[in-house]
């Protein structure tokens, strides 16, 4: 008997050739071929299950971008918190009082409390002592 054409026999006849023909009967994994019937079923299932994962995919992102914006704050805190504790300074935004030093031909960012921010050598328009300069001196 040719082994293809035991795909057209009826399902008793092949039963019955198989089991008394074989050497050994194994279990085995194997991939069986769908019928174009049990194709479009699979396709039907296919697109059910794309569709409701596109649906809780929307619903996750949903949440997700609940949460993130409850987070957001909380990092950037801590970010902050992070930077003012290696630089052991924060950031802070005002006004600073540029001080001219005459006698060192040095000009000084000061900022309210007194704290000399940075320095720098004068520039020659500045060097030069103005009526402004003169009043803060007398006082």
């Amino acid at each position: 008997m040719d082994i293809y054409d035991l795909k057209n026999l009826p399902e008793e006849d092949r039963k019955s050739v198989l089991e008394s023909e074989s050497i050994a009967i194994e279990e085995h994994a194997y991939m069986k071929p769908l019928t174009p019937d049990e194709l479009a079923i699979q396709k039907d299932n296919l697109a059910q299950d794309s569709i409701m994962k596109a649906m809780i995919e929307d619903e996750f992102a949903e949440i997700k971008s609940e949460y993130k914006d409850k987070l957001d704050p909380l990092k950037n805190s801590i970010h902050d918190t992070i930077e003012a504790i290696k630089n052991k300074a924060v950031e802070v935004k005002g006004k600073v009082y540029k001080m001219p030093d005459f006698d060192n031909r040095m000009i000084h960012v000061v900022d309210p409390l007194g704290n000399v921010l940075s320095s720098r050598r004068m520039l020659p328009e500045e060097n030069q002592r103005r009526m402004s300069y003169l009043k803060t001196e007398q006082q």
